[in-house]
């Protein structure tokens, strides 16, 4: 008789085979609105599956018009226990937050951070939406106190290699 794998032990269930259309390499582009200023931001994001098809690494990389380069990575995992995802996000803008999340329906999932800075409430809700298999759009809204300080829309675009294979 064979021994068990942990894949047979451990599933992988379909909200979390779902995540595999993010993976590969992406063209960002899109606007974020900071203290009543609308940039253009412009990038690139690399997502590569991890942890056997539980998770994605995602490494961002993009330039925001007047202010310079912006740069996150991000681990997105499924708690099988909780049936919740989680987003763990660290940036250059002094960001290190867990989101956590779920699919609203099979094509669109969010997630909600909520938590202090500077001693006020702080909120982020992200919003993934698949397009179709080769573009996404994101979408953020930051409240501090309740109040909506930022936003930002970024469309992505699969590379055309990652597009073909």
């Amino acid at each position: 008789m064979k021994k068990p794998a942990f894949t047979d032990i451990f599933p992988l269930p379909d909200q979390v085979k779902t995540l595999q259309v993010f993976i590969g390499n992406w063209d960002l582009e899109g606007t974020l609105i900071f203290r009543g200023k609308t940039f253009k931001v412009k990038g690139l994001g690399k997502f590569t599956s991890v942890a056997a098809g539980w998770g994605i690494l995602s490494i961002v990389k993009m330039g925001v018009e007047d202010l310079g380069t912006y740069e996150e990575v991000d681990i997105l995992g499924f708690n099988r226990s909780e049936q919740m995802f989680h987003f763990f996000a660290l940036t250059n803008t002094a960001a290190a937050y867990d989101h956590k999340g779920e699919w609203k329906d099979n094509k669109t999932i969010n997630f909600v951070y909520e938590g202090q800075q500077y001693g006020k409430t702080y909120k982020e809700e992200l919003e993934i939406k698949i397009q179709n298999s080769s573009e996404l759009t994101i979408c953020e809204n930051d409240y501090l106190d309740g109040q909506l300080i930022t936003t930002m829309s970024v469309k992505l675009k699969k590379q055309i290699s990652e597009a073909l294979t």
